[in-house]
Formats: C-alpha cells, sequence, structure tokens
C-alpha cells in the first residue's frame, strides 16, 4: 500500500540505479519517499553510522530533506515482536535545501539535525 522502493542491498550499483529509477517515478507521480538513514531499526540509545543513501536519492532528485526525529524505538524495540504503551514524541525540522550539497555533507547535516533533536527520553549517548 505504501509502495515501497524494492532494492537488493547487495547489489551495489544496480541497487543505486534502481533506487534513483523509482524514486523519480514516486516524486513524478507526487508520492513522498521516506528513509530511514540509520538503514534499519536500531535501539534508541545505540549510536548507529547514518547511511548515505537517501541523502544520495535527494541530491541527485534535486528533492528537500524533512528531517523527523522521534522516540518510537522506545516503545516497539528492535527485535521485540511487543509494543510497550507509552507517548511516542516526533519533532519535524525544517526542509534541508539539497542544491549544491553532496550526499556525505547532506548526510551529516541530517545526523546533526536527528542526534540534537532526538525527543529527551530517547537521547543517545554520543
Amino acid at each position: 500500500m505504501m509502495n515501497p522502493i524494492a532494492i537488493d542491498r547487495s547489489s551495489g550499483s544496480k541497487a543505486l540505479k534502481q533506487m534513483l529509477t523509482q524514486g523519480r517515478n514516486r516524486i513524478e507521480n507526487g508520492w513522498y519517499i521516506i528513509v530511514f538513514p540509520e538503514g534499519t531499526r536500531t535501539s534508541p540509545l545505540k549510536k548507529v553510522d547514518y547511511q548515505v543513501g537517501g541523502a544520495w536519492l535527494s541530491s541527485k532528485l534535486q528533492s528537500d530533506i524533512l528531517p523527523v526525529a522521534h522516540n518510537a524505538g522506545e516503545y516497539w524495540p528492535k527485535n521485540a515482536l511487543l509494543k510497550k504503551p507509552g507517548t511516542i514524541n516526533v519533532v519535524i525540522g525544517k526542509p534541508i535545501k539539497t542544491t549544491d550539497k553532496s550526499p556525505a555533507e547532506l548526510i551529516k547535516h541530517v545526523e546533526a539535525w536527528i542526534e540534537t533533536n532526538m525527543p529527551k527520553n530517547s537521547r543517545r549517548d554520543l
């Protein structure tokens, strides 16, 4: 129902081409693309490397990035079937322009924003 961009992560540059083709198609058809830069759900207190794929796609499509930080991992932990009761806090930032920025610059900007704006009860120890 969400019309995801499905890629084979192990196929290298073929996956990037696939992501660009499908991403361009989604944008042209009025869809938004949601990318979790951590690559997968992670423990809220665990610091992981952010993946550059979403920033690369935004850069190629010249599409702004709308950063979002949330604490859903507090209540639906990775590798856990059951969810815990609680309030999920969501912080939405201002759009980040992709013009004249490399994917590496973009992902650093996104990471800094998310880590700074992570809801307080799930702030990671950097």
